[in-house]
């Protein structure tokens, strides 16, 4: 039994990354209230996450606030220019709901539906790019696309990861309480865990030893 909760045990190792990974959520959802800092508040947990998976040694809590303030203007700036965007698709959406089921209407939906899916493939990148190299806002948007074509399966994989918590609100509105405990509490950092297990593969391609 003394093995068990050995400092050096798998057990404690794991239990280590629970505890970060739920101190690191609560740190995600309190910096995300002001709406405008969601961007910042995303690179941090994606970079502290990513280090979590990667074995690294380091205190949770702490990192998180030194990458959130570390680019927090870069990635407030991305996270304003996608929201913005993201508002027009949401009233192009509106405003074709207004019009007549014709072939007009139906080709402006499709594009827009296009348009978004690509917002969510960037979405799924940019901000642990921030997180994990240096560029510049154009070069960071623009190798999120790439990557998030040039890795596909891994993309599909996880943006249904990244969009659960959406989705659940969607498909159990009955229990709300329950999910709004789950995702305060969990759900962001374990989903940034696994997208941070398939990002470290990815990233690692592109990393010149």
């Amino acid at each position: 039994m003394g093995k068990i909760f050995n400092y050096d045990s798998k057990f404690f190792a794991g239990m280590t990354k629970v505890s970060d990974t739920i101190i690191i959520n609560i740190l995600f959802v309190i910096c995300s209230i002001p709406i405008v800092t969601i961007g910042a508040s995303i690179t941090a947990l994606y970079s502290v996450s990513m280090k979590i998976t990667r074995d690294e040694d380091i205190y949770a809590a702490k990192e998180f606030i030194k990458q959130f303030k570390q680019n927090f203007k870069q990635s407030t700036i991305i996270w304003i220019i996608l929201l913005v965007i993201g508002l027009f698709i949401g009233l192009d959406f509106y405003l074709c709901s207004l019009m007549s089921d014709n072939t007009i209407s139906m080709i402006f939906k499709f594009i827009f539906t296009i348009v978004s899916v690509v917002l969510a493939f960037i979405l799924i990148y940019v901000f642990p790019l921030t997180a994990r190299f240096e560029n510049s806002i154009k070069n960071t948007l623009t190798n999120s696309i790439f990557m998030s074509i040039q890795h596909l399966p891994y993309t599909l994989v996880m943006s249904v990861l990244a969009f659960a918590p959406i989705l659940s609100f969607i498909l159990f509105s009955q229990y709300w309480g329950q999910i709004v405990f789950f995702n305060t509490c969990i759900s962001f950092g374990f989903i940034a865990y696994m997208n941070s297990i398939l990002l470290n593969k990815i990233f690692s391609k592109y990393i010149k030893e």
